[in-house]
């Protein structure tokens, strides 16, 4: 049971940071690419 616990808890660590990491990522192309802030969703124009 614990062993399951600690596997879920790493997996989700490894899962958030690949995450941020691919976000990161893709804005810094983004404004490479197109000298812009990238689009945020939720935000009004």
């Amino acid at each position: 049971m614990l062993r399951k616990v600690l596997w879920n808890g790493l997996f989700a660590v490894f899962g958030a940071a690949a995450t941020i990491a691919a976000r990161t990522l893709a804005s810094r192309i983004w404004r490479l690419a197109t000298g812009e802030d990238p689009p945020v969703k939720g935000r009004p124009k």
